[in-house]
């Protein structure tokens, strides 16, 4: 089969490869497609704390074609999606319901959908691999990264209000974006570049500022933002992000920083006004399952994330571009 292989920053490969057998618990899924992400492009250009180099992609759908031992949940025939983890269950965070922040969760990662056919070890097989009933392959696609959006909203209720200002807009910074309408939210979407402002308000946003006019937003909120979501990586906007929140607001701290990376917040707002500073990292069960049921929802319009659709034979080109800052997300089609 053609698989890519990322051996270093920026040296991304095709290759032939064995087509893959499963071993006990585990399934083999031809690959129908399979979507860029942030994660993957930070990943290309400088590697990444949790992930290893060589198999690259994790986001996808495909068609079940081989099932090992003790497998019976699923299909031969059957389409599915998957995560690319799955908690341990044992560990210190997975006893007390922590399922995101399992200890163990990245021994056993899913890599490799930018591929023909993809082995999914028993961890994931056993919990993490979803039928897409009713659902198109590419909309199947989209239930890891929105999990990751949907865990972050779990963490923001109750809602202290409904003006929401996303600072970024790329993929995520867009799903963001999505889900606050499908919430009712009065939504400011803030980035650096005019067309991808632009395409924010093509997708609902009711305002939207560049960077350099981020110092009036509470002015135009009288106080700021309810809710205030960094999607954008950068330090300097992790900083910024607590200036922009309304008295009693919370901040959602959405993109990580580089390994090491520290900030500084102003600690008389953060008290004196009573902010709430909020992580988020990956997903739970619970959120695949709420990701799959707003999937089913045609107006939630994930489809128009795309900006193209590509043969697997053209993916080291995508990345280049996405490199180049071209294109927010892509599907790969063997």
């Amino acid at each position: 089969m053609l698989q890519a292989w990322l051996a270093a920053p920026r040296t991304l490969t095709l290759r032939d490869a064995p087509t893959p057998e499963p071993d006990a618990g585990e399934v083999v899924a031809r690959v129908r497609l399979a979507l860029t992400c942030g994660t993957d492009l930070k990943t290309y250009r400088r590697g990444h704390a949790k992930l290893p180099f060589g198999l690259f992609g994790h986001e996808g759908a495909g068609e079940v074609v081989a099932l090992g031992a003790g497998v019976e949940h699923l299909q031969v025939g059957q389409r599915v999606t998957w995560l690319p983890t799955a908690p341990c269950g044992a560990c210190f965070a997975c006893r007390r319901g922590r399922f995101n922040l399992c200890r163990n969760l990245f021994e056993r990662v899913v890599l490799g959908s930018y591929a023909e056919y993809l082995k999914i070890n028993a961890r994931v097989t056993r919990v993490h691999v979803f039928p897409l009933e009713g659902l198109s392959d590419l909309r199947g696609a989209f239930v890891e990264p929105l999990a990751c959006v949907l865990h972050a909203w779990r963490l923001l209720e109750p809602l202290p209000g409904k003006i929401v200002a996303i600072l970024g807009a790329g993929a995520m910074a867009y799903l963001h974006l999505m889900e606050a309408k499908a919430r009712g939210c009065h939504t400011i979407v803030a980035a650096r570049r005019p067309e991808r402002l632009e395409f924010a308000r093509a997708l609902g946003a009711d305002e939207t500022l560049e960077f350099d006019q981020l110092h009036t937003l509470r002015e135009r909120t009288d106080g700021g933002a309810d809710v205030v979501i960094e999607a954008t990586g950068a330090k300097a906007v992790w900083e910024l992000a607590p200036e922009l929140a309304a008295p009693g607001g919370k901040v959602l701290l959405y993109s990580g920083l580089a390994k090491g990376e520290t900030v500084q917040v102003l600690a008389e707002r953060w008290h004196y006004d009573e902010l709430t500073l909020l992580g988020s990292f990956h997903f739970t069960t619970q959120d695949a399952q709420q990701a799959l049921q707003r999937l089913r929802q045609q107006e939630f319009a994930v489809e128009r994330l795309i900006t193209d659709t590509r043969p697997l034979s053209d993916l080291t080109q995508v990345f280049e571009a996405l490199d180049r800052g071209e294109g927010i997300k892509y599907a790969i089609v063997p």
